[in-house]
């Protein structure tokens, strides 16, 4: 500390620190009490106050000084007595008034996984200016939990699924399918270089001719989701630094299949098959819903990419080389996850859905 701002033990009790300020001039300013690392005083200014980050008891008239060699480090600050007037109102026999309780999240790598398929292809080298490969996969992936803080701060799950168990205590209930279970797969690419004039004379030869055709197909069955309700039925608070909604999910009504729905934009889902928990403050236990994770199914995937390219050789060693690329060729509509709050008023509605046709034109010169 700098010679202005001098100070002295003045006494130890019960763990807490009474220091006396005293200023340049020798005269006592004002005693401040550390409580848990904040130092109070009196008096509506601001204050300058001292924090004793690790302190070992010393004896008493002890000097606080830049040179002494007791185990303890010193800061200074400023508060107003505004923010500290809750503080001082603490009541040391009441351990409750001392700490206010927020969320609790617990991180822990006990999540299980099995995944089992099925995986066939067929392919076909380079020759006769084609080539072409189709692989076809069957699988099943189960899980208690597929991603960790993938939604982050969102309000609405963007991976279809909530990171959180509903119930912390009965973790073999999260158990069920991976959010990125697709059961059936199948993906084809190919490219063909076409046979016509390849060695052109004539103006429409040079136009028509030398082409290379390429793509990727690919058909995927929809992946799962989880209903929840973004109301805390089950009373357990939030968690808002490992995600953004709730893990609370609804009761499934018996005898209903959740994905018998109309699936179409405006209703996705069988909105009979899930009933809402109406909270009972009198309950002596917590209200889960018996709805289980990731049991409803999500659209179905279909996507073909398109490209058409050309060389155009201009002298030994040089060309330009045109493309003309088509994403999702036949502007088939991919429908996103539906809104699956339960308590939304757009829920079992699809709100967004992914990108139509995309037409992509480039030419380039290789040297």
């Amino acid at each position: 500390l700098d010679e202005e701002v001098a100070g002295q033990v003045h006494e130890h009790v019960a763990g807490h620190v009474a220091l006396r300020r005293v200023n340049g001039a020798g005269e006592r300013r004002r005693v401040f009490e550390q409580r848990q690392g904040v130092l109070i005083g009196a008096g509506s200014e601001p204050i300058e106050y001292l924090t004793i980050e690790k302190f070992q008891p010393q004896t008493d008239g002890a000097a606080i000084n830049q040179n002494s060699n007791s185990d303890w480090t010193l800061r200074h600050d400023t508060v107003t007595l505004a923010s500290l007037i809750d503080f001082m109102a603490l009541d040391e026999t009441n351990p409750s008034s001392i700490c206010t309780y927020s969320s609790t999240g617990l991180i822990a790598g006990i999540a299980n996984s099995s995944y089992n398929a099925l995986e066939t292809s067929l392919r076909k080298r380079f020759s006769y200016g084609m080539a072409f490969l189709a692989s076809y996969t069957f699988s099943k992936s189960i899980d208690d939990a597929s991603s960790f803080n993938m939604t982050g701060s969102a309000a609405k799950p963007v991976a279809g699924e909530n990171d959180l168990a509903q119930n912390p205590f009965d973790l073999a209930a999260e158990r069920g399918r991976s959010l990125f279970d697709s059961r059936h797969r199948l993906v084809i690419s190919y490219q063909w270089d076409l046979p016509l004039w390849r060695q052109p004379h004539g103006w429409y030869q040079q136009i028509l001719g030398a082409w290379q055709l390429s793509g990727i197909a690919t058909v995927a069955s929809g992946t799962p989701f989880t209903v929840f309700d973004s109301n805390d039925v089950s009373q357990q608070g939030g968690a808002p630094e490992i995600t953004g909604f709730s893990a609370n999910r609804p009761n499934l009504v018996p005898g209903q299949n959740p994905n018998a729905g109309p699936r179409t934009a405006h209703a996705w889902l069988n909105p009979a098959a899930f009933q809402r928990i109406t909270p009972n403050p009198d309950s002596p236990v917590q209200q889960f819903g018996t709805a289980g994770r990731n049991i409803a199914q999500g659209p179905a995937y279909a996507d073909w990419d398109f490209a058409a390219s050309k060389n155009i050789l201009l002298t030994e060693g040089t060309q330009f080389q045109f493309r003309a690329e088509f994403f999702n060729l036949l502007n088939h509509t991919n429908f996103r996850l539906p809104d699956s709050d339960i308590s939304s008023p757009t829920f079992n509605q699809i709100l967004a859905a992914q990108p139509p046709r995309l037409i992509q034109l480039a030419l380039k010169f290789q040297f």
